[in-house]
């Protein structure tokens, strides 16, 4: 038994009125009392009865013993058809297989994860290598025993959560007729040899392409169900797209949320930085929202006992978000990273918890890792005045520390300080009590004899289990030596009476193996970028440009909460401004845009003119620059705007196979492109992001076929219905430019990006589904991984599909962080639809700018309104852009009276 505890949990004996502490280590539970500090029983995977010390040491009214247990005598295995064989699942024709290895085999599996029922009478154990769910029951002297196998909610690697019965029938046997669930599973496990019938419903899965996915397989006739029919009942209530990471349930009041009684709900967790809102069984298909702001792995979820609106959320990224997951707003982001470096650079001089240091805002350290968060843990204690203490616990892989922040009643955190620990923290457990928390450690014990010390025992549990007890009267947590003491003697002793075989040893390395593996949660070849997300926007030595000021949109882009809305709009920089035409002197539009000083001053002029109004700017240019980059011409005619002299006539016509294979070099087409927004981040002096930015494949394909803008669009509609598959394959060479054009853009210095659909409204539903989404898609999908190749940090994308409104559902599942919207679409039902999905800009007619101050104010008030204030998931902006003849002081006005509108002011979460 030379690993670690890999899992602990507190349980309370009925009839002692006392805790036990359980804790798990390689395939064995071990149960020791919180009173003493004794060892009760150990329980072991495949063992048919509980393993007791020879002495009773187990007994709750005994003392510490100081004799050695007799030497544990290895048992049989018994037989599978037993009342107490684990809970596997088998096929019909299930045989065992031998397999080979040159490796000692590892025949009982490892206790991965416990659970317990609010009464402490059952706990539910997870083993690894034979994938079980395994019931144990706690009698009151603290033994436990396996049953044959109300419910249980259990997630896997695929996604996917089941409903488990907590007691059902014996393994082998099937569903009983009367068992509520039998029917389901009889529909998606038929009888060996009928129809394949697939497990997964409409119900369960979500996504376009799974959904297709699905109705292909209910198309199949002839294949047969190849599965083993699983002998237990169970119940798919929850697909995932990806790798589920954690899983909660939490009730909550009905005055909370729209009912007459309590609402239950599951939120679960993914490798694909996703937190979904699910409701209970046995409505659990129905998706109530997302949480999104996590830009690695989401970890570990915790809901306070005092909140059930809370919700902690912690993974692979260097913060932590506090929710209010009903309505899908983040309360908070903390950073983590910090904590850790106070941590590293003042070190405890005792075990207690450590306050923050007064300056830890200035200190620095070497330490200089990634975080991946292994447990969070909400604690509330009373004081001995009276004072409540709400507290989050915090473990991070690798770390040896425990790290509080206390909860505010408007659900921010506060960094209390930490507590060392004499190695790296595994996971920890609250008592029922709630003045005790338990935790473990890495092992690295030596080798046992049998002349070996009872001091030298204690030396040797002591990286194992740690004990921290709250002192009321001070309201610290401190380290609770005599009860750790007592339980680090006890993890000595059986430790001695293990023998040194080659199993144990070889169970000793698979598990510590296993011990740091969220790591491997983070996506490859993101790592080092992932890491420096933050500072390459902040750091000079990184990037070459100042460090950031005001990075307001670039955090309401991810998600995050907000003090209050960004503000920009389209055309921001254009000749509507009369320093516009002083810069652009005698030059063309394209002269403009070729000219990156000229360029570069243009983009700036909003940003000097409105100076503390708006937050981002734009780069100027055109998104006709890709159509005269694969070789077309293309002219700026005063009065009619582009003109395209000889656009595409018909596939036949020689131009539309020389673009289609034409190899274009956008990388030096678009050099000068590249040179102003270098040139105007420089200038920015970080005072607001940059955005960059290109045309969406459909819309530059109506310039090169119609030649300029269009009233009827009749050359294009020509071009995709008589010439669908020539259509679509300059599509997608135009959509493969675009990836290129817009990652060279961040690799230049722009910081978020936007794709514009302008003729998006010419397409009917059933077009744009074929003609303009697929190719939005292809932008979105590999634009980040274009980035990653050229080892350069995601950066947000908006896509803007005008007049598109009858697609904004869709827009939503693109893969875009932020949607805009023209003025045709209602703000609330714009939320309504994109439920927390995506951040919206816009979206206010820009007309109004033609109207009296009062019409603008009114506009702004419905704006603000109708998206819920602007506190989080708004970008305000126009449905469009900035048109000519617009006086600058009513688009200054329009400006002023977002920010009187949503004027920073906090918004305290209440609490249930």
């Amino acid at each position: 038994m030379g690993h670690p505890f890999r899992c602990l949990l507190f349980c309370t004996l009925a009839s002692q009125g006392r805790s036990a502490l359980l804790a798990a280590s390689g395939s064995r539970i071990c149960v020791f009392s919180t009173k003493s500090g004794n060892r009760i029983s150990i329980w072991q995977t495949h063992q048919a009865q509980p393993i007791l010390s020879s002495n009773r040491e187990g007994s709750l009214h005994e003392g510490e013993h100081t004799e050695r247990p007799a030497k544990r005598q290895k048992k049989a295995s018994p037989n599978k058809g037993s009342d107490s064989s684990s809970t596997e699942i088998v096929t019909d024709d299930a045989q065992p297989k031998p397999v080979k290895s040159s490796r000692p085999q590892i025949t009982d599996p490892n206790v991965i994860k416990l659970a317990a029922t609010p009464d402490g009478r059952f706990v539910v154990a997870i083993t690894d290598e034979d994938k079980c769910v395994r019931v144990l029951q706690l009698d009151d002297g603290g033994n436990l025993q396996q049953l044959n196998l109300a419910m249980i909610l259990c997630g896997d690697k695929f996604g996917d959560v089941y409903a488990l019965p907590l007691l059902s029938t014996s393994v082998g046997n099937r569903a009983s007729p009367q068992s509520p669930m039998s029917e389901a599973r009889k529909k998606d496990h038929p009888a060996p040899g009928s129809k394949y019938v697939p497990s997964a419903t409409s119900r369960t899965v979500h996504t376009l392409r799974n959904q297709e996915a699905l109705k292909q397989q209910q198309k199949i006739e002839n294949q047969k169900s190849v599965k083993g029919i699983i002998e237990f009942e169970h119940e798919l209530v929850l697909g995932h797209v990806s790798l589920l990471t954690d899983l909660v349930c939490v009730s909550v009041p009905a005055a909370t949320v729209a009912g007459s009684q309590n609402r239950t709900y599951i939120i679960s967790a993914d490798r694909d930085e996703h937190i979904r809102v699910s409701r209970g069984i046995p409505q659990a298909y129905i998706i109530e929202g997302y949480c999104l702001g996590h830009t690695q792995f989401v970890s570990k979820l915790c809901i306070p006992g005092w909140n059930s609106r809370l919700l902690i959320s912690g993974g692979g990224d260097d913060y932590l978000l506090v929710w209010d997951w009903i309505s899908s707003r983040i309360l908070d982001k903390v950073d983590l990273r910090k904590s850790i470096v106070n941590f590293f650079d003042n070190q405890p001089s005792s075990g207690s918890i450590r306050d923050q240091p007064s300056n830890a805002a200035d200190t620095s350290s070497g330490w200089n890792k990634q975080i991946a968060i292994s447990d969070l843990c909400a604690v509330e204690t009373k004081t001995a005045t009276g004072e409540l203490q709400r507290q989050i616990a915090v473990v991070c892989e690798g770390i040896p520390a425990i790290f509080f922040f206390d909860v505010a009643e408007n659900g921010t955190l506060q960094y209390r300080g930490s507590t060392d620990t004499d190695f790296a923290v595994i996971t920890i457990a609250l008592s029922e009590d709630k003045h005790r928390i338990a935790y473990s450690m890495e092992s690295n014990q030596m080798s046992l004899t049998r002349s070996t010390s009872m001091d030298q025992l204690k030396d040797l549990g002591r990286p194992s289990i740690g004990i921290l007890s709250f002192d009321a009267s001070t309201g610290v947590w401190e380290k609770d030596i005599g009860l750790e003491e007592s339980i680090t003697g006890a993890i000595g002793r059986l430790l001695l009476s293990m023998d040194g075989s080659t199993e144990e040893r070889a169970r000793s390395r698979a598990s510590v193996s296993s011990l740091y593996s969220l790591e491997n949660l983070r996506k490859r070849g993101q790592e080092d970028r992932d890491f420096h997300r933050t500072r390459s926007h902040n750091d000079p030595t990184m990037t070459g440009f100042d460090v950031l000021k005001n990075d307001l949109i670039l955090r309401t882009a991810r998600g995050e909460r907000v003090e209050r809305p960004p503000i920009w709009v389209m055309r921001q920089a254009g000749r509507y401004l009369p320093e516009y035409h002083d810069a652009k002197g005698h030059n063309d539009f394209f002269a403009c845009c070729r000219s990156p000083e000229i360029a570069s001053t243009l983009t700036l002029q909003p940003i000097d003119r409105y100076d503390g109004l708006i937050d981002a700017a734009i780069i100027f240019s055109d998104i006709l620059v890709i159509p005269q980059a694969m070789g077309m011409t293309v002219e700026m005619l005063d009065k009619k705007g582009p003109y395209f002299p000889n656009p595409l006539k018909s596939p036949t016509d020689g131009q539309y196979e020389e673009l289609v294979e034409r190899e274009v070099d956008v990388a030096q087409e678009l050099d000068y492109v590249y040179q102003a927004i270098a040139m105007t981040r420089r200038k920015l002096k970080g005072r607001v992001p940059l955005y960059g930015f290109c045309g969406a494949p459909w819309t530059l394909l109506c310039y090169m076929v119609e030649g300029g803008g269009s009233k009827l669009f009749v050359q294009v509609k020509t071009w995709i219905y008589k010439y669908p598959d020539q259509s679509k394959a300059l599509l997608q060479k135009i959509a493969e430019l675009c990836v290129e054009y817009l990652a060279l853009q961040v690799k230049a210095g722009a910081q978020i990006i936007q794709v514009f659909d302008s003729w998006a409204a010419e397409l009917s539903p059933a077009s744009f589904r074929e003609f303009s989404m697929p190719y939005l898609r292809h932008i979105s999908k590999h634009l980040p991984q274009r980035l990653k190749q050229l080892q350069l940090e995601a950066v947000p994308m908006v896509v803007f599909a005008k007049g598109a409104w009858y697609a904004l559902d869709d827009l939503c599942d693109l893969g875009y962080q932020v949607v805009g919207l023209d003025w045709l679409q209602d703000p609330a039902e714009a939320v309504r639809i994109a439920h927390g999905r995506v951040v919206l800009q816009g979206n206010a007619d820009p007309g109004v700018l033609y109207g009296e101050k009062e019409a603008i104010t009114a506009v702004v008030r419905d704006m603000v309104q109708g998206f819920g204030g602007g506190k989080q998931g708004w970008i305000a902006n126009l449905g469009h852009g900035v048109t000519p003849f617009v006086d600058p002081d009513k688009l200054k006005f329009f400006f002023e009276e977002i920010h009187r509108f949503t004027k920073a002011e906090s918004h305290p979460c209440t609490a249930v």
